[in-house]
C-alpha cells in the first residue's frame, strides 16, 4: 500500500443490519458463521467496495461492522483510512474490543 499508515491497519466493513452494501450494490455479503469465514467476495463495480480503518463516521444505529481480509492485490484506490479493493472476505463481527478505541459503545441486552 502506498500509504505508510495504510498498512498495519485493520480494516472494516460497514454492511446493512441485512449484511448488504451500504452504497448503491445490491448483493449480500456472505457472513461469517461461528469462527467459519464468509466466502470471498468480488466487487463487480469498476473501482472496487469501499473498506475503512476508522468506521465511527459511518455508524448508524443499526449498521453491522465486520473485520475483513484482504486477498492480497494492492488497492485500486487508496487514501488515508480508507482503501477499495476488488476482493475481501468478511473475518468476523467487530467486537466492542475492536469499537472501543473508535469511541464506539454497543449495548447488548442483558438477561437477568
Amino acid at each position: 500500500m502506498k500509504h505508510l499508515e495504510n498498512r498495519s491497519q485493520t480494516w472494516f466493513k460497514i454492511l446493512t443490519p441485512e449484511g448488504r452494501d451500504l452504497d448503491y450494490e445490491m448483493k449480500k455479503w456472505f457472513l461469517p458463521e461461528g469462527v467459519k469465514k464468509g466466502e470471498w467476495f468480488t466487487s463487480g463495480s469498476r473501482i472496487g467496495t469501499w473498506l475503512v480503518s476508522n468506521p465511527k463516521e459511518f455508524m448508524q444505529k443499526t449498521n453491522r461492522v465486520f473485520v475483513v481480509e484482504l486477498d492480497g492485490e494492492e488497492p485500486l484506490i487508496e487514501l488515508p483510512g480508507i482503501i477499495w479493493v476488488r476482493k475481501v472476505r468478511l473475518v468476523r463481527e467487530a467486537t466492542n474490543l475492536d469499537l472501543k478505541r473508535f469511541g464506539i459503545y454497543r449495548a447488548f441486552r442483558q438477561i437477568i
